[in-house]
């Protein structure tokens, strides 16, 4: 099925439009324990949580924009024999409660952080991010460098992409744009509104530097026979694949897996890919810890 998709967003929402052009899948929840509310903040707040397995790490899934949980259905039960895995739902997503403040990617931010607090999950933390949700991963990892083991972002959207794809070709890009307008759910507008200027900046705000932690990048490239948007075009798969190459070169154990098999939705169509690079990063993280302890 073809991703409607937009410069505005580029990576991003793919998976919120697939969803929008067809009816959702029953989904079990990513692992073998049953999903559960979590009460978080003040107020409090409900927050669609599921956790199974146990060990060393704890690995929490960041899903990409306008999904929840169910996203990694096929990727954290095989996690659950490695650590302690943990899949949950936004604010406003599955079983989760909406709240009033903004969508931001700071407000994202604290309200992990409220619910690390609340479920009482343990560092060191591996952050598993889906496109949107990589930037997500990206900001906690800025602000909690010291809780954080390893980074695995898959297909993650890009800050430096929106302007890139401009350069390249600014009509195509604005069609595109329009395209996806047109199809963005009225409760995901806002967030949207939030986001945009991040994107056409090229700069993602964070906390400071990300921690030099074993990272895995996975990068979809699989072509369209015909491409139907600019964003599907060989060129723009080129920017993409290169910018993750750039992105992943600043850590010393950094590596970019690529490929040409999946679209977007690498961890629900080739799940094996995510769960293989997660298991990954947190053999190097014993081995960074092993070797440090020494």
């Amino acid at each position: 099925m073809k991703h409607l998709v937009s410069t505005l967003l580029p990576l991003l929402v793919m998976a919120c439009a697939a969803a929008q052009a067809q009816p959702p899948a029953p989904v079990a929840p990513p692992a073998a324990a049953a999903a559960e509310l979590v009460a978080v903040g003040a107020r409090p707040y409900l927050v669609e949580m599921s956790s199974a397995g146990s060990g060393r790490y704890t690995v929490i899934f960041e899903s990409g924009f306008g999904t929840g949980m169910g996203a990694w259905r096929k990727v954290a039960p095989a996690l659950a024999d490695a650590a302690r895995v943990v899949a949950y739902s936004r604010a406003g997503h599955g079983k989760s409660d909406a709240r009033p403040e903004p969508r931001s990617i700071e407000q994202s931010t604290n309200e992990l952080e409220q619910l690390i607090a609340a479920a009482r999950l343990a560092p060191p933390f591996v952050l598993v991010g889906h496109s949107y949700g990589g930037l997500l991963a990206r900001s906690f990892a800025a602000r909690h460098p010291g809780q954080i083991a390893g980074l695995v972002l898959v297909d993650p959207s890009d800050e430096r992409f929106n302007p890139a794809l401009r350069r390249l070709d600014a009509e195509r890009a604005a069609a595109d744009e329009r395209a996806f307008a047109a199809i963005v759910p009225a409760k995901f507008q806002p967030e949207l509104k939030l986001l945009q200027p991040v994107l056409d900046s090229g700069k993602l705000p964070l906390a400071g530097r990300l921690p030099d932690v074993p990272t895995v990048v996975l990068t979809a490239m699989r072509q369209a026979d015909k491409p139907e948007f600019f964003l599907e075009t060989p060129e723009a798969l080129a920017i993409k694949r290169d910018l993750h190459a750039d992105f992943v070169r600043q850590f010393s154990a950094g590596t970019q897996v690529v490929t040409t098999r999946s679209g977007h939705n690498i961890q629900l169509e080739e799940p094996e890919l995510v769960i293989e690079a997660v298991r990954k990063v947190i053999a190097a993280a014993d081995g960074k810890t092993a070797q440090a302890g020494r």
